[in-house]
């Protein structure tokens, strides 16, 4: 996928949805879909460089930035725009954003956006200014409602407190996609390879949601092959760390990974994190708990 990013850009026949596309959620992807139904033109994100509206905690993100481009890549994205936010772009005024951006710049041909995107100077900007302007620059626009579900409306927000309550079936269902992690493997403190069950040590963006601690059926991504795994999240207390770490086991895998980008998914909480008494304790725990996500994952058929 192309990322670009800056005013500098140049473009053509692009098909566009605009927003943050924080979760890349069931509703964000009523848009995507629609951009990716028009084969004519190239599907195109139009998404914020850095977000200050103080609305929304962008220390609390469902994707980090480079998962968010994993998925858009998996949906079939072409392009990604990433918009400054500062005060030149702060001040612009609606049309202008419209005429000297999207028509000049983008060269947009077909724009999706759901009813709530607001843009330019004070938001004075709306969707339906993009609709009424449409004729005039010679683009389509397609409004989306925003979708609900059995639990109400979708949107980032609920899907944050989903996950951090720990509620992964209602995740996976919302987001469309199976929540994952990814991450760069690190050198842990070897403990796994001493108890003869080898781990895959990464450490989470800091902004990223995380799921409670705890110990977790997963499945590891590598080169695009899929492992099943059990997955601790936490700070691992038997021997201690100083930093939240995800500490993943591959069942039936002794390979050395380390310095390889990893992805890993989340299917079904196990156990709380515990501190247990001595190593020994330990490792018959995590015998069990590979036992239990072997079974549940086959079940999954994954």
């Amino acid at each position: 996928m192309e990322v670009l990013s800056g005013m500098d850009i140049k473009i053509e026949n692009s098909a566009v949805s605009l927003g943050k596309f924080d979760g890349i959620h069931l509703g964000h992807r009523l848009l995507l879909d629609e951009i990716l139904k028009h084969r004519e033109f190239i599907p195109t994100v139009f998404t914020f460089e850095t977000c200050t509206n103080t609305s929304i905690n962008t220390s609390r993100l469902i994707y980090s930035s480079k998962e968010k481009r994993t998925v858009l890549e998996e949906i079939g994205i072409k392009r990604m725009v990433l918009f400054p936010f500062n005060d030149e772009t702060k001040n612009m005024m609606p049309e202008d954003f419209i005429e000297k951006f999207l028509v000049k710049k983008m060269g947009v041909r077909l724009i999706c956006v759901g009813t709530d995107f607001r843009f330019g100077k004070d938001r004075q900007g709306s969707a339906g200014m993009l609709k009424a302007y449409s004729s005039k620059y010679g683009y389509e626009t397609k409004i989306f409602n925003k979708l609900s579900s059995e639990d109400g409306i979708i949107s980032s927000t609920f899907i944050r407190e989903k996950i951090e309550h720990g509620d992964i079936q209602c995740t996976n269902k919302l987001l469309g996609r199976t929540y994952f992690i990814e991450g760069t493997v690190v050198h842990g403190n070897a403990l796994g390879r001493r108890l003869d069950m080898p781990t895959a040590n990464i450490f989470p963006e800091k902004e990223k949601v995380l799921l409670p601690s705890g110990v977790y059926a997963t499945t590891l991504i590598l080169k695009g092959k899929r492992y099943p795994s059990v997955t601790n999240i936490g700070r691992k207390p038997t021997v201690g760390s100083d930093r939240t770490v995800v500490e993943t086991c591959i069942l039936d895998f002794k390979k050395d990974i380390y310095g390889q980008d990893i992805m890993v998914e989340f299917y079904e909480f196990l156990r709380p994190e515990k501190k247990f008494p001595d190593i020994e304790q330990l490792k018959n725990q995590m015998e069990l708990d590979k036992k239990q996500a072997a079974d549940i994952l086959k079940k999954l058929r994954l």
